[in-house]
C-alpha cells in the first residue's frame, strides 16, 4: 500500500482514517486496507505492502480476526484475508446503533442534577474524511433549520443528505459559491457573486461552515485546498459566531444582487476597497529635524 503525499490524501489514506476514527488502532486499520481486494495475505507480505513494523503485524492482523473484520484462513503459513468493506461497514453501523440504544437507554434512566452547569464540547477535526462525516451527520441531526456556507466540492457531496432533510420538511438555507447553478430543490440558495473566493483567498481553498437549528456547528477550512483545521460543538458563542458570519454573507448578497453596478463602481471589482483596513498600518511619520512633536501630541 502506497503512502499517499499529504496535498493528495488517497481512498486508502482515507479509510485508514475513517477506520481509526471508528475505533481501529493505527496498525489495524493499515493492515486491514492492506488486505481489501486481494488474495489471502502472510503476515510479512501484509508488512511489506503497509509499512506495519513486522514485529506488529500478526498482533494487528489478530486483532483484526477478533473483530471480525478479517479471517485466518490458513495456519502453515498464516494467510489472511478481510472482510469486504461494504460489509465491515453495515458490521460496523449496526453494531453502533446497538450501543447508540443501550448508551440512549442508560442516559435517560441515570439521574442528573439539573442545576449543575453543563460542558459543551469542542472537538476538532482534521482530514477530509472527518469533516464530512461530522457535516453528514449534524445534518441528520436536523429537525427545523439549517445554514451552511461550503466550497462546491463539499456542498456537492452533502446534496444527497441535504436535499433527503429538505424533503422531510427541513428549512435549508445554502450560500452556493459554485460557478454554475446548482440542483438544490426544495432549499433556499443565495449566489456567492460579490467576490470570487472572498472567505479564503488562496485559490485552493476548501471550506464548511454550518449551522444546525441553533444547535450545533461544524466549521473547517483546508487553506492549501488538502490540510483541514476545524471544529464541530454545541458551544453556544460558537454556534453564534459561524452562523453570525454566514447570515452576514448571505445579506451582503443580497444587497450586491439589488446593486451590484453601483457597489463595483464605489469600491471596485469583487469590492475589493473593503478589505483596505486589513492592510498593514504604515509606520508612523518622522517629524522633522526640529523633533517639535507637541502638536501632535496635543492632538
Amino acid at each position: 500500500m502506497t503512502h499517499p503525499s499529504r496535498s493528495q490524501p488517497s481512498p486508502e489514506h482515507d479509510l485508514v482514517t475513517s477506520l481509526q476514527n471508528l475505533g481501529f488502532s493505527s496498525y489495524e486499520a493499515r493492515c486491514y486496507v492492506g488486505l481489501v481486494g486481494l488474495e489471502p495475505q502472510t503476515g510479512y507480505r501484509v508488512a511489506k505492502r503497509t509499512g506495519v513494523p513486522q514485529p506488529k503485524v500478526y498482533e494487528a492482523l489478530r486483532k483484526l480476526v477478533a473483530r471480525g473484520a478479517a479471517f485466518e484462513v490458513a495456519s502453515d503459513p498464516a494467510l489472511f484475508a478481510c472482510l469486504p468493506p461494504a460489509q465491515l461497514l453495515d458490521g460496523l453501523a449496526e453494531h453502533f446503533k446497538s450501543t447508540y440504544r443501550e448508551a440512549q437507554d442508560a442516559a435517560e434512566k441515570l439521574a442528573v442534577d439539573e442545576d449543575v452547569t453543563t460542558v459543551a464540547a469542542v472537538f476538532e477535526i482534521s482530514s477530509a474524511s472527518t469533516v464530512i462525516a461530522a457535516a453528514r451527520s449534524a445534518v441528520l441531526r436536523a429537525k427545523r433549520r439549517i445554514y451552511i456556507s461550503s466550497s462546491p466540492e463539499e456542498l456537492e457531496t452533502l446534496m444527497p443528505t441535504l436535499t433527503a432533510k429538505a424533503a422531510d420538511g427541513v428549512d435549508i438555507v445554502v450560500i452556493d459559491f459554485a460557478r454554475k447553478p446548482i440542483d438544490a430543490k426544495g432549499m433556499r440558495i443565495f449566489r456567492h457573486a460579490s467576490t470570487e473566493k472572498s472567505l479564503y483567498r488562496h485559490h485552493q481553498a476548501q471550506h464548511i461552515a454550518l449551522v444546525v437549528d441553533s444547535h450545533e456547528t461544524v466549521h473547517a477550512v483546508a487553506a492549501d485546498g488538502s490540510t483541514w483545521d476545524g471544529v464541530r460543538t454545541s458551544n453556544t458563542a460558537v454556534i453564534a459566531a459561524v452562523k453570525g458570519m454566514i447570515k452576514h454573507d448571505i445579506d451582503l448578497q443580497q444587497i450586491y444582487a439589488d446593486f451590484g453596478p453601483m457597489l463595483v463602481e464605489r469600491y471596485g471589482p469583487g469590492l475589493q476597497a473593503l478589505e483596505e483596513y486589513r492592510m498593514d498600518v504604515e509606520p508612523a511619520r518622522q517629524d522633522d529635524a526640529s523633533g517639535d512633536t507637541s502638536a501632535s501630541a496635543a492632538g
